[in-house]
């Protein structure tokens, strides 16, 4: 009767394993971007969301400091925007949710069912045993 709860539950374990696996399998590296401010005296590269290099022409450095400032902060939001855009482009499908609910709900159902036989079992034998008892 146990043979049956573990069939149940071994089905239950490969249905989330292969979620697990269509995930696993969309799992891509981190998109780069880059970003220019300053009339391209600024230029930054990210590689996912971190920064991976920064580049200040020395001209730039003749302009004031809050200009210089806001060009790094303008190219390096730039080149997170474009990280985040390809991101969004290339990131995995989602795993159908009602699909995936639907299939629980009928592992779920048929779990239930043969734990239900297994206790009327095990009732049973109890029940035997008392008569001979």
């Amino acid at each position: 009767m146990m043979d049956g709860f573990e069939a149940v539950l071994a089905q239950a374990r490969q249905a989330l394993q292969s979620v697990r696996s269509d995930e696993d399998d969309h799992d891509a590296p981190a998109a780069d971007g880059t970003g220019t401010a300053c009339e391209g005296l600024v230029q930054v590269r990210t590689e996912g969301r971190r920064l991976a290099e920064v580049s200040i022409s020395p001209r730039a450095l003749r302009l004031p400091a809050e200009d210089l400032a806001e060009g790094l902060r303008a190219a390096a939001n730039a080149a997170l925007a474009e990280v985040e855009a390809r991101s969004t482009v290339e990131s995995p499908p989602i795993t159908d949710p009602v699909a995936l609910s639907e299939e629980l709900e009928r592992l779920q159902e048929q779990s239930a069912r043969q734990l239900a036989r297994y206790t009327r079992s095990i009732d049973e034998t109890l029940a035997r045993m008392r008569e001979r008892g």
